[in-house]
């Protein structure tokens, strides 16, 4: 067992310090069923990641696809409260996390004062000291890759199946309409344009399981470096070439469904500078609009800060 799944378990473990006989027994009891439900379906909560997470990912999408333009929530801050008390669904906990206003998840310590768990074992002084790394509220720099309704139809890190293979995704999918614009969610330099695809068809016709992709070096709105990857992008759409400056907002491409794809749709992806994959959600303000925040050399865009730590 990993330290973090014993984090989750301990915040369990620790309600039953300092009560009464009746109700350890009663106490006891949801213990047992929860640390069940942990070890059925093998669920692991990271910084960043929920493993084993197929159990979830429909009510999850769902949810998403309802309240994600009011602000994003990470499946792992759902889980943290959802593993205790199922009793509350996902999209409540979802709306429950959510800072509507600013478009982003809500600090902990305001969600706990939330008559629904302020008494969980979660809100804690000592769970909330032991997780906070885990629970932590990362402040989004990049602007939303799309100006259009999109549907979500797979998460960053989803269990899935796909072309009767299972697949752990690499980032965020969007589906729209073949040739909508993609934009720079950055300001930086376009790394790499690769098109391998001239028809707009899906693998099960191309057999191209790389297809067409553009990605794009960031490394002037965090003090650390990101690399974007827009996959999926439709036949000689790209707008920009290698070595090119971009800002936010910058249409670079238009969506398809080219390489590992089922249908039109746009493939966001994020890397950290060792290349290592992150939740690119986590890193894009919501508030960002093409029409509306469009003096993309202002300070908040540029000014050097503490690099993204999810």
């Amino acid at each position: 067992m990993n330290d973090k799944k014993k984090k989750k378990k301990n915040i369990f473990l620790k309600i039953i310090g300092g009560s009464s006989i009746l109700t350890i027994a009663f106490v006891m009891v949801i213990l047992i069923c929860v640390l069940m439900i942990l070890d059925f379906f093998g669920t692991n909560l990271t910084k960043e990641k929920v493993q084993n997470n197929a159990d979830y990912a429909d009510s999850y999408i769902s949810t998403v696809n309802k309240n994600l333009k009011n602000g994003y929530v990470p499946l792992q801050r759902i889980l943290y409260f959802y593993l205790e008390d199922s009793s509350l669904t996902i999209d409540t906990l979802y709306t429950m996390n959510q800072n509507v206003e600013a478009k982003t998840t809500k600090e902990i310590t305001t969600v706990c004062e939330d008559q629904r768990v302020k008494n969980h074992g979660a809100c804690t002084d000592s769970n909330l000291k032991e997780n906070e790394e885990y629970l932590v509220v990362t402040t989004g720099r990049f602007n939303f890759p799309l100006d259009t309704n999109y549907t979500v139809t797979s998460f960053y890190n989803e269990q899935r199946v796909i072309y009767g293979e299972s697949n752990v995704h690499s980032g965020w999918d969007f589906a729209v309409p073949a040739q909508t614009p993609v934009y720079s969610v950055c300001s930086g330099t376009v790394e790499k344009v690769n098109y391998t695809q001239n028809e707009n068809i899906p693998y099960d016709q191309s057999g191209n399981s790389v297809g067409n992709t553009i990605t794009i070096k960031c490394d002037e709105d965090y003090a650390e470096t990101y690399y974007v990857v827009f996959a999926h992008l439709y036949p000689n759409s790209a707008k920009v070439s290698v070595g090119d400056k971009v800002n936010h907002w910058t249409e670079i491409a238009s969506a398809g469904t080219t390489g590992h794809s089922t249908g039109n749709h746009l493939h966001y992806q994020v890397h950290n500078a060792n290349r290592e994959l992150l939740d690119g959600m986590q890193l894009v303000d919501l508030t960002l609009s093409r029409t509306t925040n469009n003096d993309y050399f202002e300070d908040r865009f540029n000014r050097v800060e503490a690099p993204y730590k999810p």
